[in-house]
């Protein structure tokens, strides 16, 4: 998170600078021209999912971890389809299953295969 913050801040403080001294002579105006309520809106809604996500990743456990990965992909497809009428292509249905099945796999013990595993390939 810091490597991409330090790269979104470097940016913002060479524009301030270059609007600072006058040596933009393309555009005359603020830093944030252009910024209406949605976008005010998108901006606090990305802030606040980013720090819901650090909050989840530090205090949450692996379980609770692939549990709300799981509904997330569940909510946002259905936002989708009621919001967006998106249509569900078999590439994003293809995906989606992947994602499920990772994070099942991913939080879920695994000795059967292991033991399945130890069979097949001895040591």
């Amino acid at each position: 998170n810091m490597q991409l913050a330090f790269f979104s801040a470097a940016i913002a403080v060479s524009q301030a600078g270059i609007q600072l001294n006058g040596t933009d002579t393309t555009t005359a105006r603020s830093f944030f021209h252009g910024f209406t309520v949605w976008v005010w809106l998108q901006v606090s809604l990305q802030a606040g999912g980013g720090l819901l996500v650090a909050a989840i990743i530090k205090y949450a456990d692996s379980v609770w971890r692939g549990m709300v990965t799981g509904v997330s992909v569940m909510v946002s497809t259905a936002f989708s389809r009621i919001v967006f009428r998106t249509t569900l292509t078999a590439e994003f249905t293809f995906g989606a299953i992947i994602i499920l099945s990772s994070v099942y796999f991913f939080s879920n013990d695994l000795s059967v295969c292991t033991k399945i595993t130890s069979a097949i390939l001895p040591r």
